[in-house]
């Protein structure tokens, strides 16, 4: 095959050792959307108790309550969305998982690039959730740097 040869004018084709790959792959996808689907639903319940949780360790020092119903009520959104997004995530993996199966047991093109569509999304929403941690992480750098800086 030529170094420069475009793929997607080629027809493509899946073969049976890359049949074999992504069926393997759509039985692990389909253990791990599993897991993440439980898992994100036990991380809600937990974040709808941490508050309560909190607001009991902290009423025991004597700390503000006002301040301690604020910082419960972060705590619980941010564990709502914490799981919201590890929902999303196992949920695109899943469909991944159910309709690859599909595809190659019906031999459907149609289901094959639904499935594609659903990985194409797991990947887009992590590299929107990196970007995010890195911007974050580059605030916290220029943050630092200026608190550093200001100390002097």
């Amino acid at each position: 095959m030529e170094p420069n040869q475009n793929l997607l004018s080629a027809d493509l084709q899946v073969d049976t050792v890359a049949a074999a790959h992504l069926k393997e792959t759509a039985m692990w996808a389909r253990l791990l959307g599993i897991v993440g689907l439980v898992l994100s639903i036990l991380v809600a319940i937990f974040g709808l108790f941490a508050g309560t949780i909190l607001t009991s360790m902290t009423r025991n020092f004597g700390n503000n309550p006002s301040a301690n119903a604020i910082s419960s009520g972060l705590i619980t959104v941010f564990y709502l969305v914490i799981a919201a997004v590890y929902f999303f995530l196992s949920l695109f993996i899943f469909r991944f998982a159910v309709k690859m199966k599909q595809a190659l047991l019906a031999n459907d093109q149609v289901i094959f690039n639904d499935s594609l569509l659903n990985l194409k999304l797991v990947y887009r929403t992590m590299g929107i959730i990196m970007i995010i941690y890195l911007s974050f992480l580059a605030l916290a750098l220029v943050v630092g740097i200026g608190a550093a800086a200001f100390m002097r």
